[in-house]
């Protein structure tokens, strides 16, 4: 294995080694955080932040010292008690009464809504499934918290998802571009009263939801500036690799600069927010629960637990507490929306403000932005574009490799090509390292010399590897990201979007799993006899130490790493890998020539040789080195 092959193989080690570290520099600085946190004395934080920490308590806390209870009557004649009024003030008599569940079901959603809290308490996609063939329910009653909260002027803390609020209609069901509202009221008097408005079309996956304020500016708090609006969300294991879709499930969210942020992917992480958000999304591997504003939250803080339990059926818990600005006169409403969907990339581009974002094609880090751009603009449209006019998702992915393989093969013939040459100008390489071998720096310049003489390149076997990296990477996010893929089969794999488990083992093999991948297994065997292809057509040998070795080593590594992958990424690079061992059997046995390699090298060797500006300061770096290597021996 020559030099140049190398350093290809490293290249593309590096890349992954270095996306790797950067993923655990990311955990160890959270572990380090969280430890910091653990040992510092408390302090204080907003009433948002400690708000979002104690909202799941159900305690109710009252101070004797607080003023009388009045006694207030309802509609039903039934008297407030004591504490209700203690606790709630004005809105006691909304604090107890008859929880009525209302059903919307539209052509894409089931979404049930609760009197109590007048809020969304159970959400299903009516056309997709979970991988075991249950109703995929995005949210359900023990899962879904969402709540506003403000205070009022005597101080008393109103979570609306205490109070019960009037309905204005029963369940409904309509389909196409018919559409349907619910109200939820709680109505304190004549002309002062909070509303909550939802919206419901019948082909659409948005619910559009109004909060409507009036006359509220006597009763909330006269230094508030703003009522909170808490969400919180228990992310459901969906699909059947529950490590993969732990790591594409985050929570996700659009700076009103436009910048996209996030929360970790791999350890618990928490933030505040201190400027304007448009959106925020509970992002899962292949669906989403997001909520939209339409003038922006203008501060938030947000957070997220991961479950460590492999049995435990939710991955992660999600929440966000968000600040709605209270203006205090008048009426006042809030235009926000809901958002159940799944992550297609064309129905969320369609949307606007950027949702399709919410896709990941690339790493979210600047240094490898790149890599989106080559999905977004490159790999989506011809896969659109195939399966236009193919229904078999491992038969697009096939045709899509070759025609890859396809466009770089000149850069391909090129790469092999110098590297026949290298292997053709091995003898004379031979002779020159044993002619300088005690002086390295004589013998660099030497061999560069014979490869400008020769016209050969001895980078040029690299240059295909590089340029076959932005497709090699983008796939690795791509696939694991394409809802198109989803229960998908192929040949022996049921589902193109997970691993495709030929055999299930009794026990777990550390850094391996506990199944074995078939396409993973054709991927490490294909790229090792693509590495002995390449030894055998390269100039042979490796002079580094131990470096001859690393082809062979590395598709080892990736067994471990790539068994828990979806079926659709190994299979991928099992035919590029299958593809390229092709390519270079076929330019090894019926185009290129040693002979006429050897007669192309004399005839340039005759030309004189043309040099450009890099390579005159080159070679009079070289020669100033030299001359000090002289004089320090003098």
């Amino acid at each position: 294995m020559d030099r140049n092959t190398v350093t290809g193989f490293l290249l593309i080690g590096l890349i992954l080694i270095a996306y790797t570290y950067y993923n655990q520099q990311q955990v160890q600085e959270q572990v380090e955080k969280d430890k910091l946190e653990k040992t510092t004395s408390p302090v204080e934080t907003d009433k948002s932040s400690a708000y979002l920490d104690s909202v799941d308590s159900e305690k109710d806390t009252y101070s004797e010292s607080e003023e009388a209870p009045h006694t207030v009557i309802r509609d039903d004649e039934s008297t407030v008690t004591e504490s209700q009024a203690n606790k709630y003030g004005v809105f006691a008599p909304f604090a107890s009464g008859t929880q009525k569940d209302i059903e919307i079901e539209t052509d894409e959603l089931i979404v049930r809504l609760s009197s109590k809290g007048g809020s969304i308490k159970y959400v299903e996609l009516k056309n997709f499934d979970t991988y075991d063939e249950q109703p995929l329910i995005l949210a359900s009653k023990e899962q879904i918290n969402k709540n506003l909260h403000f205070f009022l002027n005597n101080n008393k803390e109103i979570n609306t998802r205490e109070l019960y609020f009037e309905s204005s209609s029963g369940n409904r069901k309509i389909n196409g571009s018919e559409t349907a509202t619910l109200r939820f009221k709680i109505e304190i008097e004549p002309g002062r009263f909070i509303e909550q408005v939802y919206t419901f079309k019948g082909d659409d996956y948005r619910i559009d939801y109004q909060v409507n304020l009036e006359g509220m500016g006597g009763l909330i708090a006269n230094n508030a500036r703003h009522i909170n609006l808490f969400w919180k969300q228990d992310i459901a294991q969906l699909e059947k690799s529950r490590s993969t879709e732990d790591r594409y499930s985050y929570v996700f969210y659009k700076m009103k600069d436009g910048s996209l942020e996030s929360l970790s992917e791999t350890s618990d992480d928490n933030t505040s927010v201190n400027e304007s958000i448009e959106w925020i999304s509970f992002k899962q591997q292949f669906f989403n629960s997001t909520l939209i504003s339409e003038k922006g939250f203008f501060n938030a803080t947000l957070k997220s637990d991961r479950k460590e339990e492999e049995t435990d059926p939710l991955l992660k818990t999600m929440q966000a507490s968000l600040t709605l600005p209270f203006e205090g006169t008048g009426k006042q409403s809030f235009n926000l929306t809901y958002l159940y969907s799944p992550n297609d990339f064309k129905l969320l581009k369609k949307y606007g403000n950027d949702l399709e974002e919410i896709v990941q094609l690339g790493p979210n880090f600047s240094l490898f932005a790149w890599i989106g751009l080559v999905n977004r603009y490159t790999i989506i449209p011809i896969f659109d574009f195939l399966g236009r006019f193919i229904g078999n998702y491992g038969l697009i992915i096939f045709l899509l490799t070759l025609l890859i393989k396809m466009v770089l093969f000149p850069l391909t013939y090129k790469s092999y090509k110098s590297m026949a040459m290298m292997k053709v100008l091995k003898p004379e390489l031979d002779e020159l390292k044993e002619k300088y071998k005690n002086d390295q720096q004589r013998q660099g310049t030497e061999q560069w010399k014979l490869y400008q003489k020769a016209g050969v390149s001895p980078l040029g076997g690299c240059l295909p590897m590089v340029l076959q990296m932005p497709f090699l990477i983008g796939m690795y996010y791509f696939f694991p990201s394409s809802i198109e893929l989803r229960h998908e089969a192929f040949l022996w794999a049921s589902d193109l979007s997970t691993y495709d488990s030929i055999y299930d083992l009794p026990f777990n093999i550390p850094f391996y799993g506990d199944h074995v991948s078939l396409f993973t297994l054709l991927m490490t065997v294909t790229s090792i006899l693509y590495a002995v292809s390449n030894a055998q057509m390269s100039a042979g040998g490796n002079n580094m130490p131990g470096m001859k070795y690393m082809p062979y080593i590395f598709p080892v590594m990736l067994l471990g790493i790539f068994n828990n992958f979806p079926a659709a990424l190994t299979y991928y690079y099992f035919l590029s890998n299958l593809i390229s061992y092709a390519q270079q059997y076929f330019i090894k046995k019926f185009v290129i020539d040693d002979d006429k390699l050897l007669e192309q090298i004399k005839k340039n060797k005759k030309k004189p040789v043309k040099k450009n500006t890099f390579q005159k300061k080159l070679e009079e770096m070289a020669k100033q080195q030299q001359q000090k290597q002289k004089t320090k021996k003098k």
